[in-house]
């Protein structure tokens, strides 16, 4: 009897063959994984941010000004970017193959819960300290992966450890930028090293935003 091919899982075999097979920490224990590395389609999806100052950045520089919302929109780009990379397992087998504490749910239904309670709160007091506790228990509820694996992901997909991103400063975004309006061109042309499509757009984005910063700031010391 003739065997029949089936075309769907030889297709998946060779796009599982396109990606590494690598070792990464999962709270400090090794596991396998595969990944793909991120394009500049893929990481738009996952959220608008800048690489060239994150949340790690601004913790080391001791900011009072992080709030739990930014800590949310931060988790909140992470897990889509681990979930976008994920090849084998994916994002879903994972929580599959971990399972999800029963508290985790219980917390979910609480969120439920509460958001339909805001419905009907008006702006005031009262309404900010029932965001707050929504805030909270988002994220002990939705983005539980440990932090090792996460940040370990994150660095992989978007080629961190591979491009010059890392360096650039406030002082060179608004160096180039300068330049850029002299040139009648972008900041990003006036630098030269290992960047990505993302980057380049996150340095032009950057770039702009503190020209025209520093222009606001020179008019205020005129006047």
């Amino acid at each position: 009897m003739e065997k029949k091919y089936d075309v769907n899982a030889s297709l998946e075999k060779i796009r599982d063959a396109q990606f590494p097979l690598l070792v990464i920490p999962f709270n400090d224990t090794p596991v396998f994984v595969k990944l793909r590395e991120l394009n500049q389609a893929s990481i738009m999806t996952c959220g608008e941010f800048s690489l060239i100052e994150t949340l790690e950045d601004k913790i080391r520089m001791k900011s009072k000004n992080i709030k739990i919302k930014d800590v949310i929109a931060y988790a909140k780009k992470n897990h889509a970017i681990v979930k976008e990379s994920l090849v084998s397992p994916t994002y879903e087998q994972i929580f599959e193959m971990i399972g999800i504490d029963p508290k985790v749910e219980e917390k979910r239904e609480k969120i439920k819960e509460i958001k339909k309670k805001l419905t009907k709160e008006k702006p005031g007091p009262r309404r900010s300290a029932v965001e707050e506790e929504l805030d909270v228990l988002e994220i002990k509820s939705l983005y539980i992966l440990p932090d090792d694996f996460v940040s370990w992901i994150v660095c992989f997909a978007l080629k961190i450890d591979k491009t010059d991103i890392k360096k650039i400063s406030k002082k060179m975004l608004l160096d180039f930028a300068i330049l850029a309006k002299n040139g009648n061109d972008n900041p990003a042309d006036h630098i030269e090293g290992d960047f990505t499509p993302f980057n380049k757009d996150d340095i032009n984005r950057r770039g702009w935003i503190e020209y025209n910063e520093f222009i606001q700031e020179n008019k205020k010391k005129v006047k």
